[in-house]
């Protein structure tokens, strides 16, 4: 499994690199994002440049651009980027409203630097100009009498004026005599496309994590050192306990007490959703939802069941039942690879008689309503929805909550 990302240089007037605008590539080949989903599409990118490739490797400790929809301007996702290390860059579709002008006023008091693309001198900008570090002014969709209007209003202001998607020399000569100050095109580079192996199922963190929890006397202590160890780990936990700004200060306290904080089960959740999602060969978060709620679906029926003691059995059962479909692989190879105990093995492969096999059943024929099909179990009918409808609930916080 690969992982791509498009990189393009930004030069300064001597021809010096001063940064990188990064783009979302869907894969080999791509030359654009291919995406209809902006907010998707920045995720994964954000995603994978902090946590698979290194943002200082991408951008040799320069400034990255990036591409940010309205939506995630205005979400807290923007803050768990670096100031020092991110331009936002707003998209020229974003509307101008004053939610995201007092948005924007936020972001620049706690460091951020912003940049407005593809302007073209569009009046209805006019409210969130005076905040704009770069303006990135598109010399191909503006004529050059524009580009020289643009030019000599933001002359003598703080406004860093940028060329971009200048395709030759010619038009490089008229940018600089006009005034700007970056450049960005084809005349001087064109984007080009870095892969990088993801790392194989068998050399991932997560099966020791998994060898840990699986323990009768799991040792916090210890998953957080795991953890601690695997910068993709550390960067998701934080993330999803919403203390990255603190973890720049203190790395092992924050780790252990983020781990506390979750506690074994919720932690084990978190470790085996990030496992399906990460080898998710569907391109589609639907699968990995559905096994997460049969999961959980799966482990609360067994709480009301005399195998209450087991129930983290019932999880696993619930989210490794779709997981040859979520990586595309024969489920027999999937169990040779993961620690997992060895009833919840048997049980998958249909070679154990232990009655937990019916919980699973149980929530199989749950969830597409097969009444006839479900297995005899002590629960009761009112107990049994909302039970299911709290499921679906988390499983709604889950895939919200930054796993």
């Amino acid at each position: 499994m690969q992982s791509h990302i498009g990189r393009q240089a930004i030069f300064d007037r001597n021809l010096n690199v001063m940064g990188y605008e990064l783009l979302y590539r869907a894969g080999d080949g791509a030359t654009e994002a291919a995406v209809l989903d902006g907010d998707r599409a920045t995720r994964t990118l954000l995603s994978d440049a902090l946590m698979v490739f290194g943002l200082n490797n991408l951008t040799d400790g320069r400034c990255a651009y990036v591409n940010f929809t309205e939506k995630l301007v205005l979400s807290d996702f923007v803050l768990l980027t670096d100031p020092r290390q991110i331009t936002v860059e707003l998209l020229e579709d974003i509307p101008v409203t004053e939610r995201l002008a007092r948005r924007l006023k936020e972001l620049k008091e706690k460091g951020y630097r912003l940049a407005l693309d593809d302007y073209t001198g569009n009046p209805a900008y006019a409210p969130i100009l005076p905040l704009i570090d770069v303006l990135k002014v598109d010399f191909l969709l503006t004529d050059p009498q524009k580009q020289a209007e643009i030019a000599d209003k933001y002359r003598h202001s703080r406004t860093t004026l940028l060329a971009e998607k200048v395709e030759d020399r010619a038009t490089y000569e008229r940018a600089l005599q006009q005034g700007y100050r970056l450049f960005q095109g084809y005349f001087f580079e064109r984007p080009t496309n870095i892969r990088k192996e993801l790392p194989d199922l068998n050399s991932a963190s997560y099966i020791g994590l998994l060898r840990e929890l699986n323990k009768p006397d799991t040792d916090l202590k210890a998953c957080a050192e795991m953890i601690r160890a695997d910068a993709t780990l550390t960067f998701r936990l934080l993330k999803k306990v919403q203390t990255l700004q603190y973890y720049r200060g203190n790395s092992v306290q924050v780790i252990q007490q983020a781990v506390a904080y979750l506690g074994i089960d919720e932690l084990y959740h978190w470790v085996i959703l990030l496992l399906a999602r990460d080898c998710n060969a569907t391109h589609s978060n639907e699968t990995v939802r559905e096994a997460y709620l049969r999961g959980i679906f799966t482990e609360r029926l067994m709480e009301h069941s005399p195998y209450c003691d087991k129930k983290s059995t019932g999880f696993l059962l619930g989210m490794f039942s779709l997981m040859d479909v979520i990586m595309d692989r024969p489920l027999g190879d999937l169990l040779q690879e993961v620690d997992l105990p060895q009833e919840v093995k048997e049980i998958l492969l249909g070679t154990s008689k232990s009655p937990l096999r019916d919980y699973l059943q149980f929530a199989i024929s749950y969830e597409r309503w097969k009444p006839a099909e479900l297995p005899e179990l002590n629960v009761e009918a009112d107990v049994l929805v909302e039970v299911y409808m709290q499921c679906i609930k988390d499983t709604d916080w889950a895939f919200r909550s930054g796993q």
